[in-house]
């Protein structure tokens, strides 16, 4: 799932063989081609012109979606899979552009490359209005702009754009500047390549009548951003400590953090070397290495870790907290007794951009943590390091369920049931788990991935409905690389969230994409039921969704595309995660689960017995 490509570096105009021309869109499109093969979003009459010439790039599809919202959660998927770290979405002004905000401010949190282009107000309006007194003013107002805060204000055609730069690692606006200056390329080619380099959103500001205006290209030039590999002294400094305390150490233990899944390959080879036990987080499941392995010993998120995997991790010497990507859900910090170990562990926390010796102490800032990974996997002296002690004496991944733990109602259907069946019987090699946030979203910790199989959430930004729409990128993603028939894709969605985004249901069909979806029916929202109003009429849904007819509802009556069902005792499920099902069908599945069934997780990241 992530990129093997070789970092290059872009290149300014001085670079540009100005005998090559083409207008701004298609440029924009051809470049994007290079990263990506799908681009999501939504028409509008400020991005009109410059989508029309997506159709001059046969290499590049557009995927339109039913609301921007879902544009933003489904690229946000796409990119999670794209061997580039990378999507891309259209809007336009104003309307588009804010409704795509919150899933840009997730991708934002959760360090997803997504580039977001928005058409704005053109170039010649935005000069005309500057310009001009109020009087005048008054009367060029135009549509999906604000006004200004009194009703005679001349508006402001950047307000939109001033909003971006919390949500945003870069944020470029192309100009008549830029094309009499010919630096078009450049900034088209900075935003693509910053998205990559930094994991996190960026945004391109297209005035509606630049798109067709002629400019010079080097369509040669690499968007693969490049790192300068020589560390700095600070750098060196923090390796240096890194790898003294590894040859000191008698008993090592990895905790593989987000921010090495493109380094997948190199985590890999240091635990078939070291036979270091190895733990994943929340949000690194199955990305970093797999599972399956031998030494792997669980999930890490300190406070809501399980038993067995906390005292596992205690009995370290030396933790290595690599990769690291601390917030609430990925290290739980909430309850000092319960974490006073911390205070007197020999942990190393090394993030993207800082490094930490011990729990809370100095940040050493200004460094860049994915070179130090590398150079760590390179300089590491595995004669120097003491053998992982025998595995009798730290204990094997075990989840939280067994035969003797689980639910014995037959009659009725719990999500710890559906945990272990998914963990024992169901899940297959190198699936992909898209879970909503959800009170089973506690659960996943609890369920061991089979080979090269692995898991997504938007764990930490927690926008309920994104899960769905994520899915459809994921699946697009699969099928625009050709990996479609190495995975298969199983949406764990909750019915309260599916409400929020269900339209992007019909792109299932539409792109004939086929994951398998456990509609989770618990009549209303489970986990702020267990947080407050377990009984309130706020936390019921509407009315009684009927879930199996929704495809239906979007087209397919004869079911030539889709199979359904209802489940609604553990004796069903049991014989459904039996049962050889067509794969060549998307699969909507709908689960019974009673109302205030609060998952073991969520109980216990909630504090309540």
């Amino acid at each position: 799932m992530t990129s093997d490509l070789q970092p290059e570096t872009i290149n300014n105009t001085s670079n540009f063989n100005t005998t090559e021309k083409m207008n701004v869109g298609t440029l924009l499109f051809k470049r994007l081609s290079k990263v990506t093969k799908s681009v999501f979003g939504v028409p509008g009459d400020f991005n009109l012109k410059l989508l029309e010439n997506i159709y001059k790039v046969p290499e590049l599809k557009w995927v339109g979606n039913n609301n921007e919202l879902n544009a933003a959660y489904v690229a946000d998927g796409y990119s999670r899979i794209n061997p580039h770290n990378f999507a891309c979405l259209i809007t336009t002004y104003g309307v588009g552009e804010l409704s795509a905000l919150n899933g840009i401010a997730g991708s934002f949190t959760e360090n997803i490359g997504v580039l977001h282009i928005v058409g704005t107000s053109a170039s010649r309006i935005k000069k005309m209005t500057s310009g001009l007194e109020e009087k005048d003013a008054l009367f060029k107002q135009i549509h999906h702009l604000i006004p200004g805060p009194k009703s005679y204000s001349k508006q402001n055609h950047e307000v939109y754009e001033n909003i971006v730069a919390p949500f945003s690692c870069v944020a470029e606006r192309l100009t008549p500047e830029d094309v009499i200056n010919g630096t078009i390329q450049f900034k088209i080619d900075n935003a693509i390549s910053t998205v990559i380099k930094e994991n996190k959103p960026g945004y391109l500001f297209i005035p509606s009548d630049i798109s067709e205006d002629i400019v010079p290209c080097n369509l040669s030039l690499s968007l693969e951003p490049k790192r300068n590999e020589k560390l700095s002294f600070a750098e060196k400094e923090v390796l240096s400590t890194i790898l003294n305390k590894i040859y000191e150490a008698k008993n090592v233990g990895l905790v593989a953090d987000y921010f090495l899944k493109n380094d997948r390959e190199n985590v890999e080879n240091l635990l078939e070397k070291s036979k270091w036990p190895v733990y994943s987080t929340p949000g690194s499941r199955g990305l970093c290495f797999d599972e399956s392995i031998e030494n792997f010993k669980g999930v890490f998120c300190n406070e809501t870790s399980h038993p067995n995997v906390l005292e596992s991790v205690k009995n370290h010497d030396l933790i290595l907290h690599l990769g690291s990507n601390i917030n609430e859900t990925s290290f739980r910090y909430y309850d000092p007794v319960k974490s006073k170990w911390l205070q007197d562990a020999n942990i190393v926390f090394l993030g993207k951009e800082y490094a930490m010796f011990g729990f809370a102490k100095e940040i050493i800032k200004e460094i860049d943590g994915v070179k130090i990974f590398r150079e760590l996997f390179k300089q590491i002296q595995y004669k120097k390091i003491s053998e992982a002690p025998l595995n009798k004496t730290i204990p094997k991944f075990s989840n939280s369920y067994d035969l003797t733990s689980v639910n014995k109602i037959e009659d009725k259907l719990f999500e710890n049931q559906l945990s272990y069946e998914l963990s024992t019987n169901y899940l297959q090699e190198n699936d992909i788990v898209i879970c909503e946030m959800t009170s089973f979203t506690f659960e996943m910790e609890n369920i061991k991935l089979p080979k090269n199989a692995r898991a997504i959430a938007q764990g930490f930004y927690a926008s309920i409905g994104y899960a769905l729409p994520a899915c459809v990128g994921v699946c697009k993603a699969l099928k625009d690389y050709s990996l479609e028939s190495k995975h298969r894709v199983v949406l764990i969605q909750g019915d309260g969230s599916a409400q929020m985004t269900l339209q992007e249901f019909s792109l299932f069909l539409a792109h004939d994409l086929k994951p398998v979806i456990f509609m989770l029916n618990n009549s209303g929202y489970t986990i702020e039921r267990a947080i407050m109003g377990e009984t309130s009429s706020y936390n019921d849904l509407t009315t009684n969704w009927k879930w199996t007819k929704i495809f239906e509802a979007f087209g397919d009556e004869l079911k030539e595309k889709h199979e359904s069902r209802t489940i609604n005792n553990y004796t069903e499920l049991k014989e459904y995660m039996q049962q050889d099902i067509d794969q060549e069908k998307l699969q909507m599945v709908e689960l019974i689960l009673q109302k205030c069934d609060y998952s073991n997780g969520l109980k216990t990241f909630l504090g309540k017995p």
